[in-house]
């Protein structure tokens, strides 16, 4: 199961290589698993029309600096 739009995730594109495990486990949780419906990033394009910012997280939050580093 993944988000149908994967492909077009700029969160996903950025940091799917990454080691962080947090990161990880948003891309586990959310662009692969039970809550994509639930992913702030969907949303926000749908109300929008627009992608937000690449280093907003499925939940919401903008990424930590420190994780930005493990990229």
């Amino acid at each position: 199961m993944q988000c149908e739009l994967l492909d077009k995730c700029g969160f996903f594109r950025k940091y799917r290589d990454t080691l962080n495990l947090a990161c990880r486990g948003f891309i586990k949780t959310y662009c692969e698993g039970d809550k994509m419906d639930d992913c702030k990033r969907k949303e926000y394009r749908l109300k929008n029309g627009t992608p937000p910012n690449d280093d907003l997280m499925p939940s919401g939050q903008m990424i930590p600096e420190e994780y930005k580093r493990t990229v």
